[in-house]
């Protein structure tokens, strides 16, 4: 259900997507998302100093880097769930026994609007 995976987040304003694109690929990452925000770069847990490396060595802002779990399958929820599922998360967040709370709840963006009016 989960994977352990590199992710490096970079702010789309920081870099052309098709010089990140270039770069992270040469240097081993499997995987490049760009939206109007942001540049995310997936790669393996083996593969990632590489990669946050070049990035690094380019003179490139880094916004994030870690080793995560990340979702291998995602479920889209409705308004109601995701206001259960956040609040689920963020009592788990605050228990003082959680180290790292993974989830593979996919909330699309009109819906995370409204959480956020709320």
């Amino acid at each position: 259900m989960f994977k352990q995976r590199g992710v490096i987040v970079i702010a789309a304003d920081a870099v052309d997507e098709d010089k990140i694109m270039e770069l992270a690929l040469e240097a081993g990452a499997e995987d490049i998302d760009s939206d109007a925000t942001c540049h995310e770069i997936m790669c393996t847990p083996e593969s990632y100093l590489e990669v946050k490396g070049a990035i690094e060595a380019a003179n490139i802002d880094i916004a994030s880097a870690e080793v995560s779990m990340v979702a291998e399958n995602t479920v889209a929820v409705d308004l109601e769930a995701a206001k259960k599922i956040v609040r689920l998360m963020d009592a788990l967040e605050d228990h003082d026994d959680s180290q790292n709370v993974s989830s593979n709840v996919d909330i699309p963006d009109d819906i995370f609007a409204q959480l956020n009016a709320d």
